[in-house]
């Protein structure tokens, strides 16, 4: 990214044109709801798993308590919310355009922001959005940690990634099947055993900080509850294939000059864990939750579409 000022003005552009579309359009119409979840979060009242997603509720608290002695109480939880949203999608902004400058140029990597900011708005569902979003942003940061080699990194986004939702620890798959020399080597199954340590780490701070846990019931929930949803709201399917299936066409092009990261991951790890487990753990028009999915496609997309695009000092293909 050589011309960062540039650069810049794109990431903030696009993080606060999302963001002031979901303060106005998403928290101002249901900021009884969100109030009342992010109580229920910050007095641990509330119900698991929402008891454990803390990173955007508790940064949020702090704006909200400088605010609530100065302005009217809902006024001051709006306004903090407005700030939190911007937070976030900066952060996501920034993390995907640094993770697309692996595999692309300066005009590739804007261009794949671009096309990942369309998609957002479209990919938003319930009142509650800031958790998927930050996920999306943790898991594009450890996919930059893995394709850099700076594993180290990956550690530290791993357990802080842990504190907003568990979803993060698909970083541990990501990375083993990312590279077919990894299943031989010693050194990627002992950081996939610490790295699963750090999580597990994690989950148990926050499992004697919270307390509750996912228990039999939470398990018959998720296996009855939403895949009876989503066979019974087939409605999904055509946004799925909107979304999905222009870049997968092109994603799948040229296939194996893709870099061995994407096009491994696209026939392993997202099949299995944002198709199947996901139809059964999650309401498949909420694909606001697998936003992972486009992360890995618009690279490899953009790598056939615009090939003159390429990054000349990518990760190996």
């Amino acid at each position: 990214m050589r011309n960062k000022p540039r650069i810049y003005f794109v990431v903030c552009f696009t993080a606060l044109i999302i963001s002031y579309y979901v303060s106005l359009r998403i928290d101002a119409p249901s900021i009884d709801d969100k109030y009342k979840r992010h109580t229920g979060i910050i007095s641990n009242t509330i119900e698991y798993p929402y008891k454990y997603r803390l990173i955007n509720p508790y940064i949020a608290q702090i704006t909200f308590s400088i605010l609530k002695p100065v302005l009217p109480e809902k006024t001051a939880f709006f306004c903090a919310y407005v700030l939190q949203n911007f937070i976030v999608f900066l952060f996501l902004c920034y993390v995907v355009i640094k993770y697309l400058s692996l595999w692309l140029d300066e005009l590739g990597s804007l261009l794949g922001l671009l096309i990942f900011s369309v998609l957002v708005p479209l990919s938003l569902t319930g009142f509650d959005v800031l958790g998927d979003m930050t996920t999306a942003g943790f898991m594009a940061l450890g996919f930059y940690f893995i394709n850099s080699d700076k594993l180290k990194y990956l550690y530290p986004v791993i357990f802080i990634g842990a504190f907003n939702e568990f979803q993060v620890i698909l970083l541990i798959p990501f990375y083993f099947f990312g590279k077919k020399n990894n299943f031989t080597s010693w050194q990627a199954w002992k950081n996939c055993i610490l790295l699963f340590i750090t999580f597990l780490a994690a989950y148990v701070l926050i499992y004697l900080m919270r307390g509750g846990n996912a228990g039999k019931e939470d398990i018959i929930w998720y296996f009855t509850k939403d895949a009876s949803y989503n066979i019974s709201h087939p409605g999904f399917i055509l946004q799925w294939i909107i979304m999905i299936v222009p870049l997968l066409y092109y994603a799948l092009k040229d296939f194996r000059s893709k870099p061995a990261f994407l096009k491994r991951n696209l026939l392993t790890v997202l099949p299995l864990f944002y198709i199947f487990v996901f139809f059964f753990m999650a309401r498949m028009r909420e694909i606001d939750k697998a936003l992972t999915i486009f992360i890995i496609l618009i690279p490899m997309a953009l790598l056939s579409l615009i090939p003159e695009h390429k990054s000349s000092t990518g990760p190996e293909t």
